[in-house]
């Protein structure tokens, strides 16, 4: 539902509308979640002689949802610094519009802010969602399967070629253990990450490039944050987590997600103020 009307230079928020778009976000994002969890893993099968999976893990520095919570953060303490330094040393405006919820006035600052969040925040729930859903549906083993899974022992490859693809096997691990060493394919970490990179990356090309133009500084800090999310990206790699192809795949999705809802829906180098391609809803009342 969109939560913007226009009457003149007036852009109308309806808080309401806002609320209920918010929780039906993320209701919907966590009715996916539980609903993709319930369909299980596919239980893929492997060959006696695989080498790919035999690796040892190395573990965490952080769980996965505080590596989360720490990109969200950061990307949207991002939208406020990238802006304000818009806000301050930015063109000027030859035109202003009003921002009001109810007969109150909003910082025009705010609303930009926000609906940027917004708008990072769909994508991010599609891109936490698809990559739940591919995972269950691939069922790719990583590569500490087998110590993850610790099966028992396997007659085919004690007794039969040890080329056999074996589907029959009881793992003795902990079964959570054993079911998160079922996806592989693709990486959420490379996904969440290159997605909050390329969105910064993005929003400072359209709102800094005009700004800070006799200088280097905006492509300097745009190129080491694609350094930064590519270095951690691979750090996965290097943990025996995911395979080379996991993380190529997960930036690409994790990037082209970000280009989809940065620049497509959220049309951050069409305009410059929010509400201004709006048409007026309400007949004339006068200038504001």
């Amino acid at each position: 539902m969109n939560v913007f009307s226009r009457n003149n230079q007036v852009v109308h928020i309806n808080l309401w509308r806002t609320i209920i778009n918010t929780i039906l976000l993320y209701g919907i994002f966590f009715l996916g979640w539980h609903s993709i969890k319930s369909m299980g893993t596919f239980k893929r099968g492997f060959f006696c002689n695989d080498q790919s999976i035999r690796f040892r893990p190395y573990p965490n520095t952080l769980t996965r949802v505080q590596y989360r919570m720490i990109c969200i953060t950061f990307m949207n303490v991002s939208f406020f610094v990238i802006e304000s330094f818009h806000w301050i040393l930015g063109p000027k405006k030859f035109t202003n519009l009003v921002y009001r919820v109810g007969s109150r006035s909003v910082s025009s600052f705010l609303v930009t802010v926000f609906t940027l969040i917004g708008y990072s925040q769909i994508g991010y729930v599609t891109n936490e969602l698809l990559v739940r859903f591919v995972k269950g549906a691939t069922g790719r083993l990583r590569p500490y399967f087998l110590v993850a899974c610790n099966p028992l022992s396997i007659v085919e490859c004690e007794i039969f070629n040890v080329d056999v693809y074996v589907m029959d096997y009881q793992c003795q691990g902990d079964p959570k253990y054993v079911e998160e060493a079922r996806k592989s394919f693709y990486s959420g970490q490379s996904a969440v990450t290159m997605y909050c990179a390329f969105w910064i990356v993005l929003y400072m090309e359209a709102r800094l490039k005009s700004v800070f133009r006799k200088t280097k500084m905006v492509s300097i800090i745009q190129v080491l944050l694609m350094v930064y999310g590519f270095v951690t990206c691979t750090t996965s790699i290097a943990d025996n987590k995911h395979y080379w192809s996991d993380v190529i795949v997960g930036a690409v999705v994790g990037m082209t997600l970000a280009y989809s809802f940065a620049v497509w829906y959220g049309k951050i180098f069409k305009r410059t103020e929010v509400g201004e391609d709006l048409q007026d809803v309400f007949k004339p009342i006068g200038n504001v």
